[in-house]
């Protein structure tokens, strides 16, 4: 039974009092609070889904208390409390609020348990996340931050549970700063310190050993008291080490066993005096022994001290524990007397599983000891006497207790879908039955589990025949094992161990259930009911977890917009993919071969009589099954980029490449992308290294012209012929195209190496010069001709040849300080010319080339090919001086064509040199454009105009102005620009 003396209870109101419960014979498990909350015209609160009262169900039990003590607003505030009236409320946690009107004695409740409540609510909170009770202990938090602790309860609050409450919240998650809370604790040690001892952890434990001596109380109370500071003390090292907290939780716990285990001075002696059984009551050594025992566990387990005690305290505690779970107020559990105790069994379960090692035997009693709180549970929730009182502090306590039992002993079970999810059709999907099982949960004999599939889609199908044994309980022994269709889209599994057994004690899976995929959609599987059974046909109450996976059988859209270029032993791949229904990209490369697969066609490629290009896949499938594709490398999503790498040179190629987008069920896009593309694993130009290295090293520079200096203007069969060389023309122009061998080292290689050379990018464009290039063919007057740039710009290539014998080739003023290669092939005129560097060109005006020839060189005896970076090929022009006949006056001629749309070209004639300016204007005399502004030979000069203004922008269509100004002559003109 559960008894007290009410003058012991009001006794207790003291300093040291940490826990009290009131007067009262025997308490009805099934009094129905119900009936007090009509008196008020309120409602109980809900209790949770499943069939509270059933003992076994700890969860459910445990959060019920909870929210019982949360909506009897043990929770300092009035904001998520429903009992009435505040005016009864003297926000002191609650101490004993009283059926059947609900309002708060006319006592003060003892300080520290705001403290145990809070930590007990908050035990339950871990496990059940409710939002509710989150409110309340937000509410405890804030006021016990608010309080100083140097003052008074209850606006000082300075105990145990505090300090111990205010650590634990601060880890809570949504708490953005944990220091105030840790700080706030550490205060009130501070303060006990100060004003409870003499400044020593030691005094303060002897003071409180002292004052319940004082009392009278030469009994449990006194670990009881103590050992809470001494894990709280712990605690406060945890998260502020390094302040001599753990001494101090130590030399607390030592005064502790002194006075129980050295008899110094002996008030409570777990081995001596105390052990005994008074069922009169009579004597107060006897009362909470085993909240003293309980306390004794807690402080050596918590300040790790004289842990060697602690299997025989835990005897002492087995010894105090009656067959149906409940643990004895007293030593011993005595037939005789009804001495069971909610309180008592609430710490003993807390010690059994929280503060001794984890062996069957303490787990077992912690479970049995809970199950009994929760079959002694009222059904609203609370542990409400005969008298009509409930209070908050026991129904916490118990709450605490049945949590701690139900972590020990929790069932889950759980449809687990095999994977993958999602999963693709055709495709089979497992889904087990798990049975999981905690340290103490009783041995399983049999279940009876009825699932139900949602599946809107029809992506699925599955009979009874799909139905298995997952083996867990036939491993344990004969079975019976019997699935049946219920006929209304629900099935029903049973299974049960013949015979004596103790049932199954570990983890297992019950049964399997085997879907065949057929549809896209998602498969939702749910346990609707179920019975669990022990050994001797006892309910076990589980949490239950459904399962789903969702099938999808529609493959990803195809990427597009391919692209490859090349790198020193890499290839860079990207493409375009908005990532819709794609978990991974897979690369794939392919080779150009020579005859046989993975034999690279480098450096001849097309030149070979066996060079092979690998045949594009269909799709991701076809790419797969092929011996010509490999798969280089997957991406996630995201990501629609892929460097492909090699360790060496060695594997030197063009390599073309398929990129499929991936689903997560595995469905690869069904078609190919809209293109692929391909590219060098090398740098164009890049053939030997620095010496002594003779392995390219993905530089191209002076040593790789060297090279090519070599091997120029031979060919195929040649003496010095390299084919490595042999890299140009590419197949858009560029430097990092792809060769199109000729077998002849010529200027277009010499254009490769030369866009190469000093610098390599990794991205493969081509660039193309803008607007016109004019060039002039000038007759000097030493004998020698020029080839002049007049205008334009980005010129970086020049192939200038013609039937007449030359004596020397040499760079132009422009040319000066630049790193060139030029060279004259042979007797005639036959120069190659080329601006050194990725990006490098030549722009302005003036020489280009210096020819020297005793013969008569013409314009029209010239062939130019120029190129511009890039390597694109340059619309010019050539100037009408051509056979260096000198104007004999100033002119501006008429554009043409006019009107133009959008490129028109203006000559003029110089008859000496000259610095000119043409400019255009509008018909508002507004400058437009300048077209030449700097000093000129003479000559006949052509300038294009391609409809841009000075900013780079294309003027509008109308009538424009041309101007020239060049020495004493100045002259205008008109043009149209029609779009």
């Amino acid at each position: 039974m559960k008894t007290r003396h009410l003058l012991l209870i009001l006794a207790l109101v003291g300093l040291w009092a940490i826990a009290a419960q009131a007067a009262g014979p025997v308490a009805n498990p099934y009094y129905e609070a119900a009936q007090y909350l009509k008196a008020v015209g309120e409602t109980a609160p809900a209790m949770g889904d499943k069939a509270f009262g059933d003992p076994t169900d700890l969860k459910a039990a445990a959060a019920a208390a909870a929210d019982y003590i949360r909506y009897m607003q043990a929770d300092i505030t009035e904001d998520n409390a429903g009992n009435g009236d505040p005016d009864q409320d003297l926000e002191d946690a609650g101490w004993d609020w009283a059926t059947p009107d609900f309002v708060h004695s006319a006592n003060t409740s003892p300080g520290n348990l705001t403290g145990v409540i809070a930590n007990s609510v908050l035990d339950v909170y871990l496990n059940t996340g409710d939002a509710a009770l989150r409110t309340m202990l937000d509410d405890v938090a804030a006021y016990t931050l608010a309080n100083d602790e140097s003052l008074p309860y209850p606006n000082g609050l300075h105990y145990a549970g505090d300090m111990m409450f205010l650590i634990r919240y601060a880890q809570l998650p949504g708490v953005a700063d944990p220091a105030p809370y840790y700080a706030k604790a550490q205060a009130i040690w501070n303060w006990r310190l100060n004003n409870t001892g003499t400044g020593t952890a030691t005094s303060v434990a002897e003071a409180i050993r002292d004052s319940r001596h004082s009392q009278g109380y030469d009994n449990g109370i006194i670990p009881w008291d103590v050992a809470s500071y001494v894990q709280a003390v712990a605690m406060l090292d945890t998260v502020l080490p390094g302040n001599g907290y753990a001494a101090d939780a130590a030399a607390m716990a030592e005064v502790l066993w002194q006075d129980s285990f050295n008899a110094n001075p002996g008030y409570f002696q777990p081995y001596g005096v105390n052990q005994g059984f008074d069922p009169n009551w009579n004597t107060s050594i006897y009362w909470w022994y085993n909240l003293g025992v309980s306390g004794l566990i807690q402080a050596f387990s918590t300040a790790n001290v004289h842990t060697g005690e602690l299997a025989g305290l835990q005897t002492l505690l087995l010894d105090s524990q009656y067959a149906d779970g409940a643990f004895s107020d007293q030593y011993g559990n005595d037939p005789a007397y009804n001495f069971r105790d909610w309180q008592t069994t609430a710490y003993c379960v807390r010690a059994l599983a929280r503060f001794l090692p984890a062996t069957p035997t303490a787990q077992d009693a912690a479970y049995r000891g809970g199950v009994w709180l929760a079959w002694d549970q009222d059904a609203s929730g609370a542990f409400v006497y005969d008298s009509g009182n409930h209070y908050p502090e026991i129904g916490a306590e118990c709450a605490m207790a049945m949590n701690a039992a139900y972590e020990l002993s929790a069932i889950t079970l759980a449809a687990v879908p095999g994977g993958p999810d999602p999963i693709s059709c055709g495709l089979t999907e497992t889904v087990t039955f798990r049975y999981e099982r905690s340290d103490a949960t009783p041995g399983l004999r049999g279940y009876e589990i009825t699932f139900g599939v949602t599946d809107p889609g029809a992506a699925v199908s599955f009979g009874l025949s799909d139905i298995a044994d997952g083996g867990a309980l036939a491993g344990v022994g004969t079975t019976y094992f019997s699935p049946v269709d219920n006929g209304d889209g629900t099935y029903t599994v049973s299974d049960a161990i013949l015979g004596a057994t103790a049932g199954l004690l570990t983890d297992g899976d019950l049964f399997t259930v085997t879907f065949h995929t057929q549809a896209d959609g998602p498969v939702d599987v749910d346990i609707l009911s179920y019975k669990l059974r022990d050994p001797d046909n006892t309910f076990l109450f589980a949490d239950l977890a459904g399962g789903s996976f969702t099938v999808d059988c529609t493959a990803p859209a195809a990427v597009t917009g391919i692209t490859a270029a090349p790198g020193h032993n890499k290839v860079d791949v990207s493409w375009t993919h908005d990532g819709t229904d794609t978990a991974v990209y897979e690369v794939y490369r392919g080779l150009w071969y020579d005859t046989a697969v993975g034999v690279s066609a480098y450096p001849e490629y097309d030149d070979l009589p066996g060079n092979t290009i690998p045949t594009r896949p269909a799709d991701r499938a076809a790419a797969a099954a092929s011996a010509e594709w490999v798969l280089a490398g997957t991406v996630a999503t995201g990501t629609t980029s892929f460097t492909d790498t090699w360790a060496d040179a060695s594997n030197r190629g063009v390599y073309y490449y398929e990129v499929f987008a991936v689903d997560a069920a595995d469905n690869g896009s069904l078609a190919a992308a809209d293109g692929n593309d391909r590219a060098t694993n090398y740098w164009l130009g890049d053939v030997t290294g620095t010496p002594p290295a003779t392995e390219p090293d993905g530089y191209v520079n002076s040593f790789d012209i060297n090279s090519l200096g070599a091997a120029f203007a031979t060919s195929d069969g040649d003496a010095g012929y390299d084919n490595t060389i042999d890299v140009g023309p590419t197949d858009d122009w560029s430097g990092f195209g792809i060769p199109t061998t000729d077998s002849v080292i010529d200027f277009e290689d010499l254009m490769v190496f030369a866009m190469n050379y000093g610098q390599v990018g990794p991205a493969k464009a081509q660039d193309t010069a803008s607007g016109l290039i004019a060039l002039s063919w000038t007759l000097r007057g030493d004998g020698s001709y020029a080839l002049q740039l007049v205008s334009g710009e980005g010129v970086q290539g020049v192939h200038l040849s013609a039937d007449q014998a030359v004596t020397g080739v040499q760079p132009g003023e422009l040319l000066q300080g630049r790193d060139i290669f030029l060279t004259n092939v042979g007797s005639r005129l036959d120069a190659n010319l080329a601006v050194l560097g990725s990006g490098a060109s030549v722009t302005g005006t003036g020489d280009l080339l210096v020819i020297r020839s005793g013969a008569d060189i013409k314009p029209e005896d010239l062939t130019i090919d120029l190129r511009g970076v890039g390597n694109a090929k340059l619309e010019y022009t050539l100037d009408k001086a051509g056979d260096a006949g000198v104007p004999r006056a100033f002119a501006l001629d008429a554009n043409f064509p006019n009107p133009f749309n959008p490129m028109t070209t203006i000559s003029f004639s110089l008859p000496e040199p000259q610095n000119v300016e043409l400019a255009v204007y509008g018909l508002d005399g507004r400058r437009v454009a300048t077209l030449v502004n700097e000093r000129l030979d003479a000559g006949v000069h052509d300038v294009v105009w391609t409809g841009l203004d000075d900013t780079g922008r294309s003027v509008a269509s109308g009538t424009y102005f041309y101007q020239i100004k060049a020495g004493p002559y100045s002259e205008v003109r008109k043009m149209t620009l029609i779009k």
